[in-house]
């Protein structure tokens, strides 16, 4: 194994500090990223998506850098030099232009949730103090509303030209970037030759929840770019690779990792046309390289598995599996050959796929590794610009988090006896701190730098890092031990037909701790199934039957005690994590208002229970 760490200990703690398993390629800000990447990789596609009529166009880096520059002098031109301007719409090529054309010299860019309903986005533009809002056109009736009575908002900026009916607020990006054209052509460097202060604040980022719960993240240029500088020490990318964008480009994960290191990586991004089209845009794409969350990939090895199943050459695969493995234990690497036809279906140049925010079951880690395709799991915060550590080329053990990236430090506070503690980190790519919150700042980060990520795991004598869940999830038994629902959750989602899961230690009337469960039944795989939907009662059985070979190789104190069914989704962000504490308030409410407990509940649907 190639040592990617160095392991030394400062105040009694153990500390692993990341050294990179690639050479870093680095970035000092994120104007000289899109200044560099225009002059490295020129008229090559940085971009592809398709237009209104479904073809599939191409923007060049030259193409980037040209519209940046030229909406950043538009949007100087109106007034907006050191304003705070949102942006909210789907993935697509004039986020990362508008983005972009904010921090590189306008102002600093508020991204939003593409789901927020209007009132929480009337919230956070008062909250941020916004003064202009990008907007792709989905939003469009949304920002008419919001200017009838907003006196903040200068200008709503459409993504796509528009007719404003004469109203100045309401303009639009293509048109800005022709005014901005115009003006550079008469020598207007206002934009272009603005310098970067790389230490203040250039982006406020909201993370979930409500708005009078979601916390604004302060990050700056430096902050941003030292993380870019450090993915490029651990994940190997490559000019003739294809991401295909399809988290949300608000949140840091797909901003950073997606967008941000792809661009510095000569890499064109695909952007998804949702999630319903992921296996078309793998195919059409020839995406290479793909960024998920859990959920994601796991669905993917489920179709995968469901299609070979069906097709009733299971044995068959497994035999040449073996043959294969046999072939890998003596230096010789035929899968990419061996499973072409699975790859034909699933994405012929699909490579390297890159996991976070989530645990990550490891079946599906080593499934698809048994079938020649790499997929790194890592960890991240949006305090921590985000990613603080990922598996890598040299460094890949599935159901862990891997090694810090290069320079960024890790320590694990306070561990008990079996080295689990809360995960500390240090580094340049820790936030400023909170907006206008001093005090949870002062919480959270202390003097010398270190962030507590409210996260508990372990590292291990290689400085890989294993993270067991969140600290306010935790479930805490009777007899002091402990448990988390993620660990759990990967359990529950393996049983056939149990489409998502939840669990939370539920506390019965005489103080025990009990670990409890909500399945979301797959009623699509139901539906298709040729023996036809069973009854409430014959899934409850069938449900309970699965659950008690889970307990089987669980302590008694752990095991799962009680479960409920739902058809509905769980509650979760747009990078698909549960909101737990939502999604047990509406447990807790549908049972309070049937007045039963969970043991009467057991096996039921939840919708039936009122």
């Amino acid at each position: 194994m190639k040592k990617c760490v160095d392991i030394y200990s400062e105040d009694g703690r153990r500390i692993v500090k990341g050294t990179g398993c690639h050479e870093t390629r680095k970035v000092s800000d994120l104007k000289e990223l899109i200044r560099e990447s225009a002059k490295n990789y020129g008229n090559s596609p940085a971009f592809k998506f398709k237009d209104k009529k479904g073809n599939i166009v191409a923007k060049s880096y030259i193409d980037f850098e040209r519209d940046i520059n030229n909406l950043g002098t538009a949007l100087i031109s109106i007034g907006l030099k050191d304003k705070r301007i949102a942006i909210i719409g789907e993935n697509r090529y004039e986020w990362g232009v508008a983005y972009y054309s904010i921090i590189n010299g306008t102002g600093v860019a508020v991204p939003m949730d593409k789901y927020l309903p209007a009132v929480e986005i009337e919230n956070l533009i008062e909250r941020g103090e916004v003064e202009a809002i990008f907007y792709s056109p989905t939003y469009r009736k949304t920002m008419i509303d919001i200017s009838k009575n907003n006196t903040r908002i200068k200008y709503y900026i459409c993504m796509e030209d528009i007719d404003n009916n004469g109203d100045d607020k309401f303009l639009s990006l293509p048109h800005l970037i022709k005014t901005g054209q115009q003006l550079v052509d008469n020598n207007d460097m206002s934009f272009i030759e603005c310098p970067i202060d790389r230490e203040k604040m250039s982006i406020l980022l909201f993370t979930s929840g409500t708005t009078s719960l979601a916390k604004g993240v302060m990050l700056s240029h430096a902050n941003i770019a030292a993380n870019v500088t450090s993915i490029t020490g651990a994940i190997k990318v490559y000019r003739d690779d294809v991401h295909l964008s399809l988290l949300p480009l608000h949140h840091t994960f797909e901003n950073t990792i997606g967008l941000a290191f792809m661009v510095h990586s000569g890499v064109c991004v695909a952007f998804s046309d949702g999630i319903k089209h992921v296996a078309q845009n793998l195919q059409e794409y020839g995406i290479s390289v793909l960024v998920a969350v859990p959920a994601i990939i796991e669905a993917m090895y489920r179709k995968l598995q469901s299609g070979i199943e069906k097709s009733g050459k299971a044995k068959s695969l497994n035999l040449l599996i073996k043959i294969s493995e046999i072939l890998r234990s003596i230096g010789i690497d035929l899968r990419r050959k061996l499973f072409k036809s699975i790859f034909d279906k699933l994405g012929p140049r699909l490579r390297l796929v890159i996991s976070g925010a989530a645990p990550l079951d490891i079946d599906v880690i080593n499934g698809f590794d048994k079938l020649g395709l790499k997929i790194l799991q890592g960890y991240g915060l949006t305090e921590t610009s985000p990613v603080v550590s990922t598996n890598n080329d040299f460094v890949n053990k599935p159901g862990t988090i891997g090694p810090p990236l290069c320079d960024i430090e890790v320590a694990i506070d306070n561990p008990d006896e079996n080295g689990m503690g809360e995960i500390m980190v240090r580094g340049k790519n820790v936030m400023l701190g909170y907006y206008g919150d001093e005090d949870t700042t002062k919480e959270v980060l202390d003097e010398k730098g270190w962030l507590r990520t409210g996260d508990l795991g372990s590292i291990d004598e290689d400085g890989v890092i294993k993270i067991s869940g969140r600290a306010k999830s935790m479930i805490v038994f009777t007899n002091g031990k402990k448990a988390f629902p993620e660990e759990y959750e990967v359990l529950l989602n393996d049983i056939p037909y149990v489409k998502d899961s939840f669990a939370w230690g539920n506390k019965a009337p005489d103080g025990d701790i009990q670990v409890c469960a909500k399945l979301v039944v797959d009623m699509d795989a139901l539906k298709s199934d040729k023996n036809g939907i069973p009854s409430d009662e014959e899934l409850a059985s069938m449900f309970g039957e699965a659950i008690k070979n889970i307990n089987a190789n669980l302590p008694k104190y752990k095991i799962i005690r009680y479960f409920i069914l739902t058809k509905e989704d769980l509650i979760k962000t747009t990078t698909l994590k549960i909101r737990r504490p939502l999604e047990l308030e509406k447990i807790k409410t549908v049972l309070n208002k049937a007045n039963i407990d969970m043991r009467k509940a057991n096996g039921k649907f939840i919708e039936k229970i009122l």
